[in-house]
């Protein structure tokens, strides 16, 4: 179970609660420092706050390790003289000034305020003076309205705390003996916070008396109002709120900071642990689907590959290899017959300066056997017949010459059937005609 304590002189307030999705008070137990082990079971989650002499401030120390930094704030704080006994510090890194130094807010507090604390066998989540706590309360509550003064009234002083979202700026304590004197301290007080850390928003939670007497000061307070839903009063359990949110200030024991790292890993290590099993049901379930499909898809290439024996076993296995030869010749002579492209481009390639072709007429003359059922040795015969009616420019003698070079040229790849030509009003007129058979270009 999880539970809040609040340790103060006149003994020790044990809450148990639970946060889910409302904040919901369950009992609110008295001990003192003796009895309190008998509240406290193994198995609790217990947050803390204690009252002490505080001391708040910060300062540039050396940061080259965290021993380094404790021993020198540490050592700054016992130069005060503050504390005529033991204390103990918590400090938190603000901004780094160079490589060995930064400036840290730090807090320190009497030891034997929480020393007490390894007497509890359980695990302790945090540990922080009471001003802590509630700045923290005030910190996540009104994020936007920073820097805030906090005034509490209790039974027998009056608590001002003022703070950032950074740090505590200043607390103290003011005891209500007359309450006349303490008044117009309190007054001075306020005013000197307000001024000194430029605060515009002042909470009280206190006595109507109280309330009326800043109000006539001109010092203008509101009521705090929290998202927790109880039957209780708020100022039974003020001091315990703030430790429902991290703090970066924190007073646990060596003991205690152990077993906190332990629980802390322990809870991680239990959310991984249920991730992965998570993430492995899935795969099991994807698994599973697949299984059904890789089934299907297999149940279907079994039909397919029977269907296809069945198919292939009614074919006509008894192959003939003379008529898969006579089909090869047939083919073989199919590629060797003169193609009418090639022949074509070829005759464009003969160019000479004035030789043109006016007219290209081709005619194919061929005879083909049937190859659907070739049994015995066939041919294709095929020709190709190019007409061609052109022109050579120029004198007689430089036609017939240039004329007579382009025959000796077509004659060396095509048979020439007939070739004729007359000259007429300076161009020298020819017909030609080729003939290509079993050409192989």
């Amino acid at each position: 179970m999880k539970k809040l304590l609040y340790c103060s002189k006149k003994g020790i307030k044990i809450v148990s609660y639970k946060n889910g999705k409302k904040f919901e008070i369950l009992d609110i137990k008295e001990s003192d420092i003796e009895t309190l082990p008998e509240f406290i079971k193994p198995k609790d989650i217990v947050s803390l706050a204690f009252e002490s002499n505080l001391y708040v401030d910060t300062g540039e120390f050396i940061s080259l390790s965290k021993l380094a930094t404790y021993t020198a704030i540490k050592s700054a704080v016992s130069n005060l003289g503050i504390f005529g006994q033991d204390f103990e510090i918590s400090y938190k890194k603000i901004k780094q000034v160079d490589k060995t130094k930064a400036l840290f807010y730090y807090v320190a507090v009497n030891k034997d305020s929480f020393d007490f604390i390894d007497r509890l066998d359980c695990t302790i989540e945090q540990c922080v003076p009471v001003e802590i706590a509630i700045k923290n309360l005030f910190c996540n509550q009104y994020a936007n309205q920073l820097p805030i003064l906090a005034i509490i009234e209790k039974d027998e002083f009056i608590m001002t705390i003022a703070f950032d979202k950074d740090r505590l700026l200043n607390a103290k304590k003011i005891h209500k003996e007359g309450f006349g004197t303490e008044t117009q301290e309190l007054i001075q007080y306020i005013e000197q916070i307000v001024s000194q850390y430029s605060v515009k928003n002042i909470y009280c939670l206190g006595s109507k008396e109280l309330i009326d007497n800043l109000q006539n000061a001109n010092i203008k307070v509101s009521a705090p109002t929290f998202k927790f839903d109880s039957k209780l009063e708020l100022n039974d359990y003020i001091e315990v709120l703030g430790l429902l949110y991290k703090s970066d200030i924190n007073f646990l024991t060596l003991k205690h900071k152990d077993r906190y790292e332990i629980f802390k890993h322990s809870k991680i290590a239990n959310k991984i642990a249920f991730l992965v099993l998570f993430l492995s049901f899935l795969v099991f379930i994807a698994g599973f689907d697949n299984y059904f499909k890789i089934t299907a898809k297999k149940n279907y290439l079994d039909s397919e590959i029977k269907s296809f024996r069945q198919n292939f076993s009614s074919l006509n296995l008894n192959v003939n290899a003379t008529n898969i030869q006579n089909s090869i010749n047939l083919y073989a002579q199919y590629e060797k017959s003169p193609k009418l492209n090639i022949m074509l481009s070829d005759l464009s390639s003969y160019k000479l300066p004035h030789l043109y072709f006016v007219e290209v007429n081709v005619s194919n003359e061929k005879g083909t056997s049937s190859i659907q059922n070739a049994t015995s040795n066939q041919t294709i015969n095929s020709t190709l017949t190019v007409d061609i009616k052109g022109l050579v420019s120029g004198s007689l003698d430089k036609a017939k010459s240039e004329y007579s070079i382009f025959l000796a040229e077509v004659s060396k790849k095509y048979k020439v059937k007939l070739s004729n030509f007359y000259y007429f009003d300076g161009k020298l007129l020819f017909d030609l005609k080729l003939e290509g058979k079993d050409a192989t270009y």
